[in-house]
């Protein structure tokens, strides 16, 4: 492929937090929360996978009592897991019965910390809406990966980016963990606007027929 009209940019960061946390929700289906959270200022990498159950290896067509899962790196300088929690809960139904245990509602807290804020937003939760959600609160012990297909799945249905961007990595997981992809991802998944596009595309480095082509999809 052709360099020109193309900037070099670190492949996995925009810029390297001091500190870095993990946050890891089911919130439903996973494609949607992987530009949902993706796109956040401060998030710095996502993928998407299975936890919650009991099977060791579990996979899309046996999943062995798992959910479907987004695991979130972040900068709490930028944005802290409160944030995080707020948009856990304003994105989804929860106290709806999903339609299979793999789309269930799940908050997986990584220490004490997590725990009480977890609890906490729940609690403002409960007294705000007068009932409880079926969500539940669990401790996290572990995450597999979902298969590469359904990595940044919205960005991969798009041939001119996908392709493009894959060239940079040498493998899925590194295109998967990108800051880049994450953010593109979001915005061919819908969550950004056009304004807020052109205020640092030119940061992704994409040739100029992708660049053009993220433009029709976010306009």
């Amino acid at each position: 492929m052709s360099q020109e009209g193309r900037h070099e940019i670190h492949p996995i960061a925009i810029q390297a937090p001091e500190k870095m946390e993990t946050a890891t929700f089911a919130l439903g289906c996973f494609w949607g929360p992987d530009g949902l959270f993706g796109i956040l200022p401060g998030v710095i990498r996502t993928r998407v996978g299975y936890a919650g159950g009991t099977g060791e290896s579990p996979t899309y067509h046996h999943i062995d009592g798992h959910a479907e899962t987004i695991q979130i790196d972040f900068d709490p300088s930028v944005i802290s897991y409160q944030d995080l929690l707020e948009v856990f809960w304003a994105s989804h139904n929860s106290f709806s019965s999903p339609i299979s245990g793999q789309y269930r509602s799940m908050i997986f807290v990584h220490d004490g910390a997590q725990r009480d804020a977890a609890g906490a937003s729940l609690e403002l939760l409960v007294a705000e809406k007068g009932r409880s959600p079926t969500t539940q609160i669990v401790s996290f012990e572990g995450f597999t990966r979902a298969e590469d297909y359904h990595q940044k799945y919205r960005l991969q249905g798009v041939s001119i980016l996908a392709e493009e961007l894959k060239e940079r990595f040498d493998s899925l997981a590194e295109f998967t963990d990108s800051t880049v992809v994450a953010r593109i991802n979001g915005y061919v998944s819908g969550r950004g606007s056009s304004k807020r596009l052109e205020e640092e595309i030119d940061s992704f480095g994409l040739s100029e027929p992708a660049a053009a082509a993220l433009r029709r999809i976010v306009d």
